[in-house]
């Protein structure tokens, strides 16, 4: 993977960039004292929305944001371009709550996340009829295990583990192929983190070394098997081996809450990404821009949705996390 490759499509994502939002729209987004003023102040950064006889379907705008950013994006890169790694969590997304539907018998199409590199109905398909075989190479073996811990033993939280594992284990392989340094960065992060969540909740919930190690990967950042070794320990020898590893802030955070834990966790992803605006062309800026449009669609949505449920613009803005410009 060259960086002259993406001289254009770098180009056009900082065209695209020039419209997201910043830390003042979001403050006027808080602020606004009605739905409509929101979605004003939106369609001024190329948010389009409509009204029906149900009044504003901001569920669906936002979708189609995303869609067409994607669209965008992928029109403008070479068609090799790794950025499907990306999109690997919405197919694992995707299998997990259509698991969880079929075990539970409730509809799985409102919390499906697009777009995606396996269609939702394929992987319903599967699930609902017992045929795993029939899926995709890369949900196969995963999706198998998953499917067999809940018809067996009903664990949702280890068949979430053993699908978290193997969506990492892909990403790891697929940047490794791009010969991406900066990719194959990313994903390391992603691990540490993932098995820092592993880590900390194992050790809230008493998991013994051994469910722990199964649960992690190795990565370049942090140790799992010292991690896993320290959360059977209990919590407090987690957060020393965050400490001695350099992640106090991680340690703080998770002391202080394991929500401010998992804001903590999402603005590391953010804040090594956001480097990436200054680059001059290179798979870097495109990368980091579509994580940061996931980010902020996401901040729009929480907002949205807290005027609608008059939730107040401070428990809003505790919640929400770092965005890209």
């Amino acid at each position: 993977m060259k960086d002259a490759d993406y001289l254009y499509a770098s180009a056009y994502t900082r065209t695209l960039e020039n419209r997201m939002l910043d830390s003042s729209d979001i403050e006027a987004l808080l602020n606004a004292p009605s739905l409509e003023d929101a979605l004003r102040i939106l369609s001024d950064k190329g948010y389009e929305y409509s009204r029906s006889g149900q009044g504003i379907d901001t569920d669906t705008m936002l979708k189609e944001k995303l869609l067409y950013i994607w669209k965008e994006v992928r029109d403008a890169c070479p068609k090799d371009a790794p950025i499907h790694v990306l999109l690997y969590q919405n197919d694992f997304h995707n299998l997990k709550a259509i698991l969880k539907a079929v075990f539970s018998g409730v509809g799985y199409e409102p919390l499906m996340l697009e777009p995606y590199t396996i269609s939702p109905d394929e992987i319903y398909q599967a699930v609902s009829e017992g045929k795993l075989e029939n899926l995709p190479e890369i949900v196969r073996e995963p999706a198998q295990k998953a499917y067999e811990i809940l018809a067996r033993d009903n664990d949702g939280q280890l068949a979430e583990i053993v699908l978290d594992k193997a969506l990492f284990s892909l990403m790891k392989k697929d940047a490794a192929a791009s010969k991406s340094d900066f990719l194959m960065d990313w994903v390391d992060l992603n691990i540490a983190i993932m098995d820092m969540k592993v880590a900390l909740r194992g050790a809230l919930n008493g998991k013994s070394r051994e469910f722990l190690s199964n649960a992690m990967l190795e990565c370049g950042r942090i140790d799992a098997d010292e991690l896993a070794s320290a959360a059977a320990q209990g919590v407090m020898s987690v957060l020393e081996v965050f400490r001695q590893r350099g992640f106090s802030e991680a340690a703080d955070a998770a002391r202080d809450s394991v929500s401010a834990f998992e804001k903590w966790c999402d603005n590391q992803l953010i804040k090594f990404v956001r480097p990436a605006r200054f680059k001059t062309f290179g798979f870097e800026p495109v990368w980091g821009f579509l994580i940061g449009k996931q980010y902020e669609i996401r901040a729009v949505r929480m907002i949205l949705s807290g005027i609608q449920s008059r939730v107040s613009a401070g428990a809003l803005r505790e919640r929400l996390r770092d965005l890209y410009v």
